[in-house]
């Protein structure tokens, strides 16, 4: 078959490949969200987690150890309490009814993740004929007062709480306040105001009520139960207000009086060292052994706690530690308001409808909120390759951003085939009709769509050397979405073209009103305006070039030290990935006012501020799941050669746990410390006498004083279990200090159908000797969790070096241990920080390889190499100086610049290099001359993309508007004024160190045959083709891409009659239509630059 057989298919059948890509096109829109479910997007952050390195392995194996120790898992804490449940299911016929009736405090026990997680009882509102009968006048002129604020929007709220003039204290708030519910920030905007006062109380009433007459606030909110079943109301919003109210015995927030905040401040000191000291505890009301040591006062209601856990400032009545440092006394400046509605995506409605003249109220208004809102978007076929061909089941929220930009660099692929086309159009009907001229222009087009759509995908596909899972996922998505893009502009648009040439040719003749009055004076006014740019462009880039070259040079050794000395890439310092921008009241909740309460931080670090020291044994550091899917983890990997019962191990554990208690890092802690090095308890346990002081019928053998330390490898792991059986049957708040347990050994849980064999004459079961499968020892460090990178970079390597000592004199059998903590974080920075930088470092290399390929010449692809560096360097120091922090979109945005930055520079290397003349001057004049003006319009384009961008709302969409606008412009300024200097200077002449490929020039003589030959037959039709042809389908000179690399087509009117017909059958390889030019065109380029140089 000939080549470039594909155009004449597009000439002769256009509307044939036009359906054929809509239907393909509308199969892969359909196709994932039938087989497949939607992306969900509920958690924009999913997947910002590093996968593949040896501390992100552990923090997956610890994940999958935690996994495994619960009810369903393959370990357990208590292995006694596990059989003896197995021999309580043997024993009875119904083990279904059984299993409910049977509790078993070692297996079935669940660990709480958080302890703001529990849940308090569901109260029911019950009607009281009893009236208060106090404060009711003042009471209603407040509520007059508020009415006359809202005369526009009436508060229907207002009519139900005037009614409500009981108090059952007991039922005064429907549940207990958790995240779960959605929430704003009431703040003060100046720090001399106080929430803590009347007024302060007032605009947390009126605030309250303005967000509960919301039209959607009756469908969303939380309902009252009423005992007779009559009427249902809204639960109270839980404010501190409302809990003055409260403890105040007020029926509203409206009946508060000054005496009622000073007596409840003055409650709230006296009980905040129990709450600072962790022995207030969230249900203390119901917990016994905490009304032991806390005051009566301080957990009616349990008031105090939620009051100082989760609705006020940290810094209104801070620890006595923080007291110390700041002796001032601070106001309340901030204060939670939950609200009694669900924080998801319900929730939109009723944001919408917010008005935020309601929002405020004197010197007081809401600065953040939480509502738990989300964004969803479609996808088209690079979702369905993704999905269906890759099989990769996550799609980050991500991957969303390469739509955005996909938008930006995919309209230059259209213009320059439709430049390439304009010119090629004047000559399509003397040398062969519409398939000579769909020929011509995708064999000059397609090489360059082809050559920039490789080097933006190289750049998107470096980034898969990350080891965060979203980067990961948006390099193959990203760049897959660049190579159906270029599949697109080779088959759509092509034929779209062809469809608008055949509905154009009556109305665009010659005689054409339009034609002769509009389009042809708009196309000489646009050739003379990109004439007089170029004269200038090259008389300011060649007059200039050491100005140019010292300048700009100067300006990139200033952007390395903006990036690698001060200030530096900066590392995020919130784990919370931002979605809209900073002003916006979502952000301020997260980026700010999270952090002014206990509940919120409590929860950002899991559960508290010190960091853990944990030893791992047992379990391999591996990540064998996707890492590509945030959900799935894999499984866990044994280690085989751990084996605790050994005397040698025994002895060596035992001094490890000594010496780690005298390293300056480690935390004294006060109270029992049990289950943290479990052979120093079972050490303790073992001095206990062999028979039973009270009923000597009663052996404990072997676990008794007469084994001697080191233990028999059955001994100890018996022993082990009787004690860890003795452990959990002690009162839980004498060892467990409030939280989860994560020390100690974990058995394996044998088969049920191995265990429930009698092995006896009674039919009774013989308790196997358990299995030690894993073992944590854990204790306190002096450090406290931060966000810092430098902190926790400190903590790490202190212990992590401490801990890789200690293995070294250990026993084969204990070898296999490994450090880990709550470090998920700081990995993820850590992961950043060096991804990025490998990132770019394999970006330039593909870059430089992609350029060495294209021009065959290592001077030229070096110095466009150097001039992408520096243009990169330059984008990355401007968007630290605009405060950008290395988070997940801006690791992605420095990769991906150096694949659009690279564009640029190889067309101007492209250009020079395909230049014969000798002189670098010269050489300059002309690339500059055929890549002025195209590279000037596609930074104009995709600027242009980039500033639509900018008024969004979310950050992300902001960030890509900045980041297209910066790395086009600083990308063109460095090619043209650079790059083209540098070349002006020293730039190889036209035949040093240039390489060629051998073989393509047999294949140019064979197809130049050929084109001759067919020449000779079109000949005779020449005359008629030009009359037919003349003055058809101009296109302005402002379209011109960016993409261009085809020199011959960069070219006005009168150079292309006088040029020679390209071949028409040229194979289509990148270099071929760079690398060819005749003696014609040569001429027209030299008549140019003389007029250039006589302008000079």
């Amino acid at each position: 078959m000939e080549a470039w057989w594909f155009s004449r298919i597009v000439a002769h059948h256009p509307y044939v490949i036009l359906l054929t890509i809509f239907l393909f096109s509308c199969t892969c829109l359909i196709a994932p969200r039938t087989i497949q479910n939607f992306p969900d997007f509920s958690d924009p952050q999913l997947g910002f987690e590093a996968r593949g390195t040896n501390l992100a392995q552990r923090l997956t194996a610890w994940q999958n150890l935690m996994e495994a120790t619960k009810p369903r898992g393959e370990l357990v804490d208590n292995p006694l309490e596990y059989y003896y449940y197995l021999e309580q299911l043997n024993q009875q016929t119904d083990s279904t009814s059984q299993r409910h009736g049977w509790t078993s405090q070692g297996i079935l026990r669940k660990k709480p993740k958080s302890i703001n997680r529990k849940k308090g009882k569901k109260y029911i509102v019950t009607k009281n004929e009893t009236e208060e009968d106090s404060n009711n006048d003042n009471d209603k002129d407040k509520w007059e007062e508020l009415l006359e604020l809202k005369n526009k929007n009436r508060l229907n709220i207002v009519e139900d709480e005037k009614n409500h003039n009981n108090l059952d204290s007991e039922n005064f708030f429907c549940n207990l306040p958790t995240s779960a519910y959605a929430r704003v920030v009431i703040g003060t905007e100046t720090k001399e105001k106080s929430l803590w006062t009347m007024e302060g109380v007032l605009a947390q009433c009126h605030i309250d009520a303005a967000l509960r007459a919301n039209p959607h606030f009756p469908s969303l909110c939380q309902i009252q139960e009423e005992r007779n079943n009559i009427s249902h109301k809204c639960c109270r919003s839980w404010s501190p207000a409302n809990y003055v109210a409260l403890l105040s015995n007020r029926s509203s927030c409206l009946g508060v009086t000054e005496n009622d905040l000073i007596r409840v401040e003055t409650l709230l000191r006296r009980c905040a060292y129990y709450y600072h000291n962790l022995e207030l505890t969230i249900n203390c009301a119901e917990d016994l052994n905490c009304q032991k040591r806390v005051p009566a006062e301080c957990y009616l209601h349990n008031a105090v706690y939620h009051l100082l856990h989760y609705l006020l400032d940290v810094n209104f009545i801070p620890s006595h530690k923080q007291q110390s440092l700041n002796k001032s006394h601070s106001t309340l400046q901030s204060v939670m308001l939950f609200l009694p509605i669900a924080a998801s995506s319900a929730s939109l409605d009723f944001y919408k409808e917010l008005n935020n003249n309601g929002l405020s109220y004197g010197k007081f208004k809401v600065r953040g909120m939480q509502l738990g809102l989300k964004i969803l978007f479609s996808l088209g076929i690079s979702y369905a390759v993704y999905t269906l061909v890759l099989r990769i089941k996550f799609f980050p929220f991500m991957n969303l951003l390469a739509i955005v930009v996909a938008v930006g660099i995919g309209a230059d692929d259209a213009f320059i085939y439709c430049k390439v086309w304009e010119c090629c159009k004047q000559q399509k009907l003397s040398n062969g009709g519409l398939a000579r001229l769909v020929q011509e222009t995708m064999k000059h087009a397609i090489p360059s769509m082809f050559v920039t759509s490789l080097t933006t995908a190289v750049a998107f596909f470096a980034s898969i050397v990350s080891n965060v899972t979203a980067i990961n996922c948006f390099s193959l998505f990203s760049g897959m979405t660049v190579i159906t893009n270029f599949f697109l502009m080779i088959t759509w648009l092509p034929a779209c073209v062809v469809v608008s040439e055949h509905c154009r040719i009556t109305t665009l003749s010659p005689a054409s009103f339009i034609t002769r009055k509009i389009i042809r004076p708009i196309r000489i006014f646009a050739d003379k305006i990109a004439l007089t740019f170029i004269i200038f462009l090259t008389k300011i880039v060649i007059g200039l070039r050491w100005f140019w070259l010292v300048s700009l040079g100067a300006l990139a050794v200033a952007g390395c030290i903006v990036v690698f000395h001060y200030p530096g890439l900066q590392l995020p310092d919130t784990p919370d990935f931002q979605l809209f921008e900073t002003s916006h009241p979502f952000e301020q909740y997260d980026l700010i006012y999270s952090r002014h309460f206990w509940f919120e931080k409590v929860e950002m670090i899991d559960g508290g501020e010190i960091l853990p020291l944990r030893f791992v044994w047992g379990i391999k550091p591996v990540d064998n799941g996707d890492y590509l899917n945030p959900d799935k983890k894999g499984m866990l990997v044994w280690d085989e050669s751990f084996d605790v019962s050994h005397e040698q191990s025994q002895l060596w554990l035992q001094q490890f746990c000594y010496n780690l208690r005298i390293q300056p890092f480690y935390r004294n802690t006060l109270g029992a410390l049990l289950p943290n090095c479990f052979i120093e308890s079972l050490r303790t346990w073992m001095r206990r006498h062999c028979e039973d002081p009270i009923d000597t019928h009663i052996n404990y053998s072997p676990c008794c004083k007469r084994n001697s330390f080191p233990y028999k490898p059955n001994v100890l792991k018996q022993c082990a279990a009787e004690a860890t059986a003795q452990l959990y049957r002690t009162p839980s708040y004498l060892w467990k200090r409030g939280g989860p347990v994560y020390a100690g050994l974990k058995f394996l849980k044998e088969s049920i159908q191995t265990s429930l064999q009698p092995k006896n004459a009674t039919g009774s079961l013989i308790l196997p000797v358990p299995k030690i499968k894993a073992l944590i020892i854990e204790y306190d460090s002096i450090y406290d969790y931060s966000l810092s990178y430098f902190h926790m970079n400190q903590f790490f390597h202190e212990v992590e070096t401490w801990m890789q000592e200690q293995l070294k004199t250990a026993p084969t059998t204990m070898q296999g241990g490994w450090f880990i903590s709550k470090l998920e974080f700081y990995e993820l920075q850590r992961t950043l920080h060096e991804g990025t930088i490998w990132a770019m470092i394999v970006s330039l290399i593909l870059a430089l390889a992609v350029l060495a390929l294209v021009t065959l010449n290592p001077l030229v692809s070096i110095y466009a190499i150097i001039t992408i560096g520096a243009a990169i360097i330059v984008t990355v120091a401007t968007l630290i100086l605009l405060g950008w922090k290395l988070n997940v979109l801006e690791s992605v945005a420095v990769s991906t610049a150096i694949g659009l930055a690279v564009d640029f520079s190889l067309h101007y290397a492209v250009s020079y290099r395909a230049c014969n003349s000798e002189q670098r001057i010269d050489k300059v004049k002309a690339a500059l001359d055929q890549m002025g003006g195209p590279t000037l319009m596609a930074t104009l384009t995709s600027g242009v993309a980039g500033a639509l961008m900018l008024p969004s709302d979310v950050l992300a969409y902001i960030q890509i508007g900045i980041f297209l606008l910066l790395v086009m412009g600083i990308s063109w300024i460095y090619a043209t004024l650079f790059l083209c200097p540098m070349l002006a200077v020293i730039g190889p002449s036209s035949h040093f160190a240039q390489f060629q490929y051998p073989r393509a020039r047999k294949l140019l003589f064979c197809f130049r045959k050929k084109e001759s030959e067919e020449l000779a037959e079109t000949n005779r039709d020449n005359g008629k083709m030009v009359k037919k042809g003349k003055g058809k389908g101009m296109l302005s000179e402002s379209t011109l891409s960016t993409s261009s690399t085809v020199c011959q087509f960069h070219c006005s009117e009168p150079e292309i009659l006088i040029a020679r017909p390209p071949s028409s059958s040229l194979p289509p390889s990148p270099t071929s239509a760079l690398l060819y030019l005749d003696s014609n065109q040569t001429t027209v380029w030299n008549n140019r630059r003389k007029q250039m140089n006589d302008l000079d």
